[in-house]
């Protein structure tokens, strides 16, 4: 895991490249300066490319650990999945979902953008779909029953608007054996925009956060 500062310093980076996705997606400029725009991306890809990490990947760190311990670091989603597509920091894929938890139910906060779009103004359901994956896994880690997803159902009750503050909240609905079932909602201006229920399969294969690991 990067040192504290290097961790602001990819952070920047990260804000930087969604402030670039969201140009991009939305850009109606001359041919000119879209050429510009090209050959100076290019460039700073050139620069970067002797610096990359080339795998395995995961969520939780960069480099997996020499000792092969797996640990999550932090408290909340964003601190022990930085990486995530979802939440993470160090993702510039991530709107990102900003995500807490409150010891029985985890609540998030976004604003999707142009590149999240699915119909005209509105969050494209596979978005909806990934965000509640994350939302009701971060959930049961919170809770210390981390598993893998089994299945996942989505009703999208109305539309979810592009550029709108969206509220989310998740909590778990009840556990049998192995399978833990937490569900889902979203809402804009109080209103429900969509639900999801899952079953999910704890694992010992994922990592625990670590303060359970004692360290």
């Amino acid at each position: 895991m990067p040192e504290l500062d290097d961790i602001a310093a990819l952070a920047a980076l990260n804000d930087s490249i969604r402030d670039l996705i969201e140009a991009a997606r939305t850009l109606d400029a001359p041919d000119d300066v879209v050429k510009r725009a090209t050959a100076a991306i290019d460039a700073v890809v050139d620069d970067l490319r002797p610096h990359l990490y080339t795998g395995p990947y995961q969520q939780a760190q960069l480099r997996a650990p020499a000792d092969g311990r797996r640990e999550l670091l932090g408290e909340e989603p964003a601190e022990f999945f930085p990486y995530s597509p979802v939440v993470g920091p160090l993702n510039p894929l991530a709107p990102p979902v900003t995500m807490h938890f409150d010891g029985e139910r985890l609540h998030g906060e976004v604003t999707f953008g142009a590149p999240y779009n699915g119909p005209p103004s509105m969050v494209h359901g596979g978005i909806i779909a990934l965000t509640f994956d994350e939302l009701l896994g971060a959930l049961n880690v919170m809770h210390d029953l981390g598993g893998f997803t089994g299945t996942l159902s989505v009703r999208y009750e109305r539309p979810t608007p592009l550029g709108k503050p969206i509220e989310m909240s998740a909590w778990i609905d009840r556990i049998d054996g192995r399978k833990v079932y937490p569900v889902g909602e979203l809402r804009h201006d109080g209103v429900v925009t969509a639900r999801a229920e899952g079953i999910f399969i704890r694992s010992e294969l994922l990592p625990q956060r670590a303060h359970d690991a004692g360290t």
